[in-house]
């Protein structure tokens, strides 16, 4: 081969290669998602009811895990798992929560757990977003929407003060979401204690 052909043959080549790269467009990376784990220690998961029309009683679950995937950049693919004790159930009356724990509500010995899965995030703000999910309870499932606030996203402020928290990342969020008990088959007592359940949760999330 002459040396006018190999000049034309690298030339050609050259071109085709922008040719390619030019028709696939630019590269786009996307950022993996980051996994979050509820703080336990300040996180809160409360619900509330009517009682009587006489006042307002409230509730917690104590006993919980949950873990977020999130990407900061694209909320909207967030994947959000909450699996709470039945058993956790709390009142601060005594004979309340053993009753609430009994066959006659949430039957804990046969449905010890308490979970909620998101299935789709839609964002209302820029920093609020509807979460819709599925809630299971007693062996039955049902859709549910939270609420949702971002209320922090960055370093712990915390880590100024105490090395413990040095390199840790939180985020707050706030959240709420109201639901009838009936729906998953917890009607006893309706309608003197109300069939709509207010839940109301504060969570602190550390990012792995």
């Amino acid at each position: 081969m002459t040396s006018r052909a190999i000049v034309w043959t690298k030339l050609c080549g050259a071109v085709a290669a922008i040719a390619l790269i030019v028709c696939q467009g630019p590269v786009h990376t996307q950022a993996a998602p980051s996994t979050y784990v509820l703080d336990r220690q300040h996180t809160n998961i409360t619900f509330g009811w009517d009682r009587l029309g006489i006042s307002r009683q409230f509730g917690r679950i104590t006993d919980f895990e949950g873990r977020l995937q999130l990407d900061m950049d694209s909320p909207e693919d967030a994947e959000l798992v909450v699996s709470m004790k039945a058993a956790s159930l709390w009142t601060g009356v005594p004979e309340l929560d053993k009753h609430l724990k009994s066959a006659d509500f949430f039957d804990v010995a046969r449905h010890p757990r308490i979970d909620f899965r998101s299935t789709v995030v839609k964002r209302t703000g820029e920093k609020s977003a509807e979460v819709w999910g599925e809630l299971t309870m007693l062996g039955i499932t049902k859709p549910v929407t939270l609420d949702v606030t971002m209320t922090f996203a960055g370093d712990h402020p915390l880590a100024q003060f105490n090395a413990n928290f040095v390199g840790k990342f939180v985020a707050g969020f706030r959240a709420s979401a109201r639901i009838l008990r009936s729906d998953w088959g917890l009607s006893r007592g309706t309608p003197l204690v109300s069939d709509e359940i207010e839940i109301a949760i504060n969570a602190e999330l550390l990012r792995e």
